[in-house]
């Protein structure tokens, strides 16, 4: 069995090369492609290969919400456990071989949020019309990070401006301090900016400041009203990419009906019965499976995974992400992989 603790997963992602980024991509983008294939109701049952019960939640004396979520593809079989804390996320992905042998352990924290921005990045990489000179970050916890983290990795020479927008000043602060510095050492032709809502009269117009220069939006926030309406985006009419990852119950909602529906009626998803599900968004704009484009059939339909697509004249590309276990389990064995070859971590027999 190995081992992965938080400080070695941190160190494999953020010694990623751009070809490992887009061997990760591929790799996620092939597990998609085979859930959405299985999805469909024509697929034979028995036929199955994959297979993600409903995860398990439950609320602790504490508050804390225990969070168990399964996953095997008959290769693997991986659980990964966090408790959703206030003081953050914690926990393990556990992944067992074919026999039932614990093949790996490795800290989910990091792992949870790199997979997410990764999922973005699926499509983010296929939308080569939009241009990404500015890119506006929404929230500033992992997945807010590492989605700024991978747009650089793979966008070096076109990113010329990050801007992090928050509604408390103390979580930028700390950010200023432990993310930022590095990234302008490693990218010194970016500007990094930061605007937080705490303490800030002209907010509203900083904010509309923002979002006007704004090419890409990263919204990672799990907020209960939009953080922007489309009207805000109309004052400087051009087409964006803009991904929401925080909302993931049904009173949470990231954007409003109008941006959400600004892709001329494409929704791009990572599971269409997931998100409608859970997705505040798309319950309040009363979409259905017929309104969604899964990822999965996209990048399974005959065309490289990073095959540009066709974005209509005046649309926005508007992604909606709330995650799945096959992500964790995926990014986790190849995390493992990477790990080994690095040397880091630790191994113990016999598991």
């Amino acid at each position: 069995m190995h081992v992965l603790s938080e400080p070695d997963v941190s160190k494999i992602f953020r010694g990623l090369t751009q070809d490992q980024c887009h061997s990760f991509i591929k790799a996620l983008g092939d597990a998609l492609i085979s859930i959405s294939k299985e999805s469909k109701p024509s697929f034979p049952a028995s036929d199955k290969q994959i297979h993600q019960p409903l995860r398990t939640v439950f609320t602790t004396n504490k508050n804390n919400s225990c969070i168990f979520m399964p996953i095997s593809d008959t290769v693997s079989t991986g659980i990964k456990v966090v408790t959703v804390a206030s003081s953050g996320i914690q926990g393990v992905i556990n992944v067992f071989n074919p026999e039932g042998r614990l093949q790996g352990l490795l800290a989910a924290a990091e792992v949870t949020a790199f997979r997410t921005a990764l999922a973005t990045m699926t499509l983010l990489v296929r939308v080569t019309t939009i241009r990404k000179e500015h890119v506006l970050v929404l929230g500033s916890g992992r997945q807010a990070e590492w989605h700024a983290r991978l747009a650089l990795l793979l966008y070096p020479e076109q990113i010329r401006r990050v801007s992090f927008v928050n509604r408390g000043a103390k979580r930028l602060a700390e950010m200023e301090r432990d993310v930022f510095s590095e990234l302008r050492a490693s990218y010194p032709s970016v500007s990094f900016v930061t605007l937080a809502k705490e303490g800030v009269d002209d907010y509203p117009q900083k904010l509309g400041g923002e979002l006007a220069a704004a090419d890409v939006i990263f919204s990672c926030t799990p907020s209960l009203e939009p953080n922007f309406g489309f009207a805000e985006l109309q004052k400087a009419p051009k087409q964006r990419f803009i991904s929401l990852i925080g909302s993931y119950k049904p009173p949470m909602h990231e954007i409003d009906t109008e941006t959400l529906l600004s892709g001329g009626g494409r929704v791009y998803v990572d599971s269409k019965s997931a998100c409608l599900e859970e997705a505040g968004e798309l319950i309040t704009a009363g979409l259905g499976e017929g309104d969604l484009i899964e990822m999965g059939d996209l990048l399974g339909a005959g065309r490289n995974v990073e095959e540009a697509i066709d974005v209509p004249v005046g649309c926005n590309v508007v992604y909606k992400c709330v995650g799945m276990g096959l992500m964790d389990l995926v990014v986790g064995k190849k995390v493992l992989e990477v790990g080994g070859e690095m040397g880091l971590g630790i191994h113990v027999d016999g598991f």
